[in-house]
């Protein structure tokens, strides 16, 4: 029985190459200048792995047609933050990748830079992100008043203050938002690579020799993390920082 894979494009595209590569997995058309969708492993001839933007992989593994995945967390909570049933089993975090949602404003004068002002600035609250499902249900558990969120596919730093008053972005580090010319008003997610699995393929299918070759390569890349017990494994443990500012 074929094992379907879900392999990132993007930012994750290099780590995410180096583990298959030292988990000697064999997939030569994996890397930053890949043309070509549909991979082969020389390793494992029942494995087809396909490259996808990084946003559709839990998508795709949700709905089955993929066993597993590699993604950003993000992209697994942006979707079952709506969908929380989502057949989704987050499997492991991988270690690389990481980055931080940050809910941030514009640093001229008049715009918000505090959850207190959020709550206290009159009007609607423009909300611009790729992300617009974490959006909402951020502004939702701060019990915003008054919100609209507006859908992006990139570039969201460039909206406010004219056209946004905030809006949740990724970024590597929190002094990449001051090259934007924004501030941060609040942490919403930290996230990295992980593996998700199918819940179907999780529960029926045997994945454990494909697990055990990424274990490898996570230990060769000095990566304390263990696949072992696959059965038992424990879902990533997700935390959105809702507290309010002193």
């Amino acid at each position: 029985m074929p094992i379907k894979l879900a392999l990132p494009k993007g930012h994750l595209l290099d780590g995410t190459a180096t583990l298959l590569r030292r988990a000697d997995w064999g997939l030569s058309g994996y890397h930053r200048k890949v043309n070509y969708y549909h991979l082969k492993s020389d390793r494992f001839p029942n494995l087809q792995a396909k490259v996808f933007h990084e946003k559709d992989i839990p998508i795709q593994v949700a709905v089955g047609n993929y066993d597993l995945g590699i993604c950003g967390l993000d992209w697994v909570e942006e979707l079952l933050v709506k969908y929380p049933s989502s057949a989704i089993v987050k499997v492991k975090s991988l270690g690389y990748g990481e980055s931080v949602l940050y809910m941030a404003a514009s640093q001229s004068a008049g715009g918000v830079s505090t959850r207190k002002e959020l709550l206290t600035k009159p009007g609607i609250m423009r909300i611009a992100s790729e992300y617009p499902n974490l959006a909402e249900s951020f502004a939702v558990s701060l019990r915003l008043r008054q919100f609209s969120i507006f859908p992006l596919w990139g570039a969201a730093e460039v909206y406010p203050p004219e056209s946004a008053d905030l809006v949740l972005i990724s970024v590597g580090i929190e002094g990449e938002l001051l090259s934007y010319g924004l501030v941060p008003v609040s942490k919403v997610l930290n996230s990295s690579a992980c593996l998700i699995a199918n819940a179907s393929s999780w529960a029926t299918k045997d994945l454990s020799e494909v697990l055990t070759s990424i274990e490898d390569g996570l230990f060769i890349m000095e990566k304390p993390t263990s696949l072992a017990d696959v059965v038992r494994m424990p879902e990533i443990v997700t935390h959105y920082s809702t507290e309010a500012d002193e």
